[in-house]
């Protein structure tokens, strides 16, 4: 049987012979039912292990929160006064902080990332590894973090995990580098489609904001394991909702103000995304000690969840009530607003605090030293800004809506503007919702949220630093030919000429073989002079009474633009189209020419990337 692949850098004795039998099977499933069958087989057995994962996540939040709830009862039955159960209580989002903290550093170690921003980087760069730790790390640290009373998502998490367990599945199972990003990718949705029950936008989301160059062929295994998934969830946790939603069929009066909310929550995420970057650079800034900022970070949080319990945890509940229309358990749930007289003013007071200090908690809670992520508290905020709205308008007594449908298409229309995922927003909702009669209200919203979120904040919350720092970019070509360095593509077979050279050689030459469309024209160090094009040497040939006598210094041309071998063919691409030219030379950073790079050279490289990544 033909060897397909070959065991590397493993020492032990043991673990040599485990590696042999894995690659032994793996071996024999490729000659027999061939690569694509074996993706398909990974994309379920990920499916499986991340729907395991994040069963276990979820039952360990609603424990951890159900416990921490009872403190304050289990304070008074052992004498310890009511007062004190409340500050216990009050405290705990501080005692999650830590342990998770603790977790943190003590697996994953100082370089430990929270956001999916360092994932997208790795999967830009066509790096689609992560350390085995992460996939329990994230779901321990987030679970005390969270299960505590901590105000942040558990998707960033579950994601993590599920592409950790993507990645390093493929590695076990010695699937090729250039695959193993697709597993990535295999994970990430299973897991999103494991929280939510929601297939399709985990298929969605990976596409979106993971893996956005892939071709739709790419998404048949994440179909599939993203299936695997949410059929686990639903058997092991039958009766999971986030939140029981009371959907109406939606009016047609009602359109432009449709329009409008998206406007609304586009403004809105855009500030979720400025204030989440302002308050962690701030915190990092002038909070260096992790334990100082742990500390001031956890004080400042337990104050204001006291306040306002209505940011505690992810917030599924508290948007349950929204659709409810229950404004008043809202306000019981609130430390300071339930001791103030009724009036709208109350109402829109806890609705504006609620939608601006979420994402105060929820930085506070991640960068202060939790774990958590943005996806959650974006569809809090969300949910939040479509109700208002809508009660806003409603009191105008212009046109009356509803305020139901709106807190559904605000989470659509926010999640858009902050995750730039408007086809992931639009299903998400329709899912988690169980009905799909806003679907038209979602699609407009989403598509009004994400274009004018681009006019003022041109990236995602987890491609905004790395497009700032240049390290990122939007566009799919641009970002496939920034991946491979000039000297991977230039020409190292040239014809050297040197000022001195007589032309009528160099014409000989070319009579034979006119394939180099240019030769370099070097001093004696190798250092470049000039460059000879081919269309030169032709107008030369054509006046054969002057050409005997013109030496190549005649007719060399210092070259409009020199590339650096260690520049990427993006920067190349944007030489030839400024320069209008075919060909340019490549330099080092002292002058030595190392050769030639061809305009036709990069399209077929572009051509080749192109089908490897549409391919399955």
């Amino acid at each position: 049987m033909r060897e397909i692949f070959r065991i590397k850098n493993v020492n032990s004795p043991m673990m040599r012979r485990q590696r042999k039998w894995v690659l032994l099977l793996v071996n024999f499933w490729h000659s027999r039912w061939g690569e694509r069958s074996f993706l398909a087989a990974l994309a379920i057995l990920i499916g499986v292990l991340a729907a395991l994962a994040e069963v276990a996540l979820h039952w360990s939040v609603e424990w951890l929160g159900h416990w921490v709830d009872s403190v304050p009862v289990l304070v008074q039955n052992i004498g310890g006064g009511a007062a004190l159960g409340l500050v216990i209580f009050a405290l705990f989002p501080m005692v999650g902080m830590i342990l998770s903290y603790l977790v943190q550093r003590s697996i994953g170690g100082a370089r430990y990332a929270k956001s999916l921003s360092p994932l997208i980087l790795s999967l830009h760069r066509k790096r689609a590894t992560m350390p085995l730790t992460e996939c329990f790390s994230h779901l321990i640290s987030s679970a005390l973090a969270v299960g505590c009373g901590g105000s942040a998502g558990l998707e960033a998490p579950s994601v993590l995990t599920g592409a950790a367990i993507g990645a390093n599945t493929g590695s076990f199972w010695f699937v090729p580098k250039k695959r193993r990003a697709l597993l990535l990718g295999c994970g990430a949705s299973a897991a999103i489609a494991a929280i939510f029950d929601s297939p399709i936008a985990g298929v969605l989301f990976a596409a979106e904001v993971l893996l956005p160059e892939f071709s739709v062929s790419a998404l048949v295994p994440m179909i599939m394991s993203s299936a695997v998934a949410s059929v686990i969830s639903q058997r092991l946790m039958p009766d999971m909702e986030f939140f029981l939603a009371r959907i109406d069929p939606w009016r047609f009066d009602a359109v432009p103000c449709y329009v409008l909310c998206g406007v609304v929550c586009a403004i809105v995420g855009v500030y979720v995304i400025k204030t989440a970057y302002f308050l962690s650079g701030n915190l990092k800034k002038y909070l260096r000690s992790p334990w100082l900022r742990l500390g001031v970070a956890g004080c400042i949080l337990c104050l204001i969840l006291w306040i306002l319990p209505v940011l505690r945890g992810q917030g599924y509940w508290f948007i349950e009530r929204l659709f409810a229309g229950d404004m008043a358990g809202l306000r019981e749930k609130s430390t300071f607003l339930k001791t103030l007289p009724d009036g709208q003013w109350v109402i829109f007071t806890l609705l504006a605090l609620a939608i601006f200090l979420k994402v105060v908690a929820a930085v506070l809670t991640v960068d202060g030293g939790g774990d958590g992520g943005i996806f959650a508290p974006s569809m809090f905020t969300g949910a939040f800004t479509g109700f208002a709205f809508a009660h806003l308008v409603n009191l105008t007594g212009v046109v009356t809506l509803q305020e139901n449908n709106f807190a559904a298409i605000g989470m659509c229309g926010v999640f858009t503007a902050v995750m730039r995922a408007p086809l992931t927003g639009i299903f998400l909702i329709a899912e988690m919702t169980h009905s799909y009669e806003l679907l038209v209200p979602l699609m407009i919203v989403s598509s009004v949220a994400y274009f004018f979120a681009h006019l003022f904040e041109p990236n995602s919350v987890y491609r905004k630093a790395l497009a700032e720092s240049n390290l990122l970019v939007n566009d799919r070509d641009e970002t496939m030919l920034q991946r491979i360095q000039v000297r991977f593509s230039m020409n190292r077979r040239y014809r050297v000429l040197h000022a001195g050279d007589r032309l009528t050689q160099l014409i000989r030459e070319v009579e034979e073989s006119p394939e180099n469309p240019a030769y370099p024209v070097l001093d004696g160090d190798g250092r470049l002079l000039g460059v000879v094009y081919l269309e030169r040497v032709m107008k030369a040939m054509l006046n054969k009474d002057d050409f005997d006598f013109l030496l190549i210094y005649d007719i060399m041309e210092n070259p409009q633009e020199v590339l650096n071998p260690d520049d990427d063919l993006a920067k190349a691409m944007a030489a030839f189209d400024l320069c209008r030219i075919d060909v340019l030379p490549v330099c080092n950073s002292k002058g030595i020419f190392k050769g030639f790079l061809e305009k036709k050279q990069i399209f077929n490289k572009y051509r080749r990337m192109v089908k490897e990544a549409d391919s399955f």
